[in-house]
Parts: structure tokens; C-alpha cells; sequence
């Protein structure tokens, strides 16, 4: 699957990069969905096959090949100590100019209480998440869950990225952000609980791999979703109209001089 992805060769380093992640690649219930990078990287276009094999060759260098991999980040069962590599997506930009990203109409920022409605007017940006520093983890990262595709309802949204009503998110608004500001902070995106129930020493459990939401039957799913570090600027800001029955303008960015 991967030599069908990236037009019939991989180079050494690219395979390497492949190795280390392809682990990742496996759902809950054994699936391998390696396939679902075609979509994610789009490479049915040469620069999207690009973007990948620079993706691999990173991820390489990042943990120091198989070798280093191994040694600087150990997986031992008993005391249990996971690892999860984590899978730059190099040169967004190239393959997905804009990306979206849909809030509930009612969050606040967490730690002052502000709407983010407001820290997004106030501050051109989303309220920052961790960066992601090292190349693998051993507990749950947080991410901004972003999508390429602007749906034309925060109902298609949801039903799109499988965002179930007991989250509490009307998805009523919804931010660009320019690939370019984050060419360097997006990543393809794994999910988990924070705790497991029984050993509060696990801090990341119940693994799932979600680069398209596909998890939760009730909703069709089918949207892609990549992860977002940071505070990343946001180009403009959206809010849904029940009356005009619309997206309309809440803000935007004034262009640099």
C-alpha cells in the first residue's frame, strides 16, 4: 500500500520513516488503514505524494531512525510504559491552502473563562494547546481537531466529523486558518481516554487511530480530521445564522501592509 501511494518507489529513509509510524496505523479492532493516507495526503497529486515522502523522511530524522527510536523510547509491559509516535504532516500548505475548524458557540477558554468567541476577536487566534515538541508521546496529546472541508451547516458538520450530541458542541462557529501558518504544527491525529480506570498510572488508553470519522455508527462520519498545535492564527471567523439560515462574518483578519 504504501509503494501503491507513493507512485511505485520509496526510498530507504522514506520506508524507515514508514516502519516507525505504521504501527499507528492500526485501528482498535486490528484494522490496518493505511489506505486512509491517500486521502489525508492527498496523493493522487504529485505534491501531495511530495508532502508525504517529506513527512516520512522527517519522521525519520525526528526520532533518529529505527535504531533511535528503539533505544530513546522503550516500550515495556510491566511497569507499562507505551509510546506513540507522532506524524508531522510537513508542508500542509501544499495540499490543503485552508483548514477548518468548528467550536460551540458557548466554549470558553479554559483557565479564564473568556468566550472564545471573544479570544478569537480579541486575539486573531484559538486558544493555544500544547506544542508538540518531541516525536512521541506516552500520554494523550491535545490537538485543535481540524477538517478541509467547510460543510454548509453546523448539521452537516456534524454528521460529518461524527461530533455526537452528548459533547455539547452546536458547532455554530467555525474559523479558517491558513495552511501556511501551520505547515509546521499539523499532525495526523490519534485519539484515547486521558486515564485508565483501573491504573491511574496510564495516562494514555483505548488508543484510536481517526484520520476520517468513521468511530460512531449513529452519524455517517466519512470527514477528514488532522491535529493542530498551538495557538494558530485564524484568517477569519464564522458564525451560523438559525434565521438566515447561513454562515455569516464575524470577524477577519485585516491583511498585512
Amino acid at each position: 500500500m504504501l509503494f501503491e501511494l507513493l507512485g511505485g518507489s520509496v526510498s530507504a529513509e522514506e520506508l524507515e520513516g514508514f516502519l516507525i509510524i505504521c504501527s499507528r496505523l492500526v485501528d482498535e479492532f486490528g484494522g490496518h488503514r493505511t489506505h486512509e493516507l491517500a486521502d489525508i495526503f492527498r496523493t493522487s497529486t504529485p505534491e501531495g505524494r511530495d508532502v508525504f515522502r517529506q513527512s516520512l523522511r522527517y519522521m525519520n530524522r525526528w526520532v533518529g531512525g529505527l535504531a533511535g527510536y528503539e533505544s530513546r523510547y522503550p516500550v515495556t509491559i510491566i511497569p507499562a510504559r507505551p509510546a506513540f509516535p507522532l506524524f508531522k504532516i510537513v508542508g500542509i500548505d501544499r495540499i490543503a491552502p485552508t483548514l477548518f475548524r468548528v467550536l460551540d458557540s458557548h466554549a470558553t477558554v479554559r483557565g479564564t473563562g473568556e468566550p472564545v468567541r471573544q479570544f478569537i476577536v480579541r486575539t486573531g487566534r484559538l486558544p493555544g494547546v500544547p506544542r508538540q515538541v518531541r516525536p512521541v508521546r506516552r500520554s494523550k496529546p491535545k490537538f485543535h481537531w481540524c477538517s478541509y472541508t467547510p460543510w454548509e451547516s453546523p448539521s452537516a458538520t456534524r454528521e460529518a466529523l461524527q461530533i455526537l450530541s452528548g459533547w455539547k458542541s452546536d458547532c455554530s462557529l467555525r474559523v479558517s486558518i491558513p495552511g501556511s501558518h501551520v505547515s509546521r504544527s499539523t499532525f495526523l491525529t490519534f485519539n484515547g481516554d486521558d486515564t485508565d480506570p483501573d491504573d491511574e498510572r496510564l495516562k494514555f488508553v483505548k488508543y484510536f487511530y481517526e484520520p476520517v470519522a468513521q468511530d460512531h455508527e449513529p452519524l455517517p462520519g466519512g470527514g477528514l480530521q488532522i491535529g493542530v498545535a498551538g495557538a494558530p492564527r485564524v484568517s477569519m471567523l464564522e458564525e451560523w445564522s438559525k434565521q438566515q439560515h447561513k454562515w455569516n462574518i464575524a470577524w477577519r483578519a485585516v491583511p498585512p501592509t
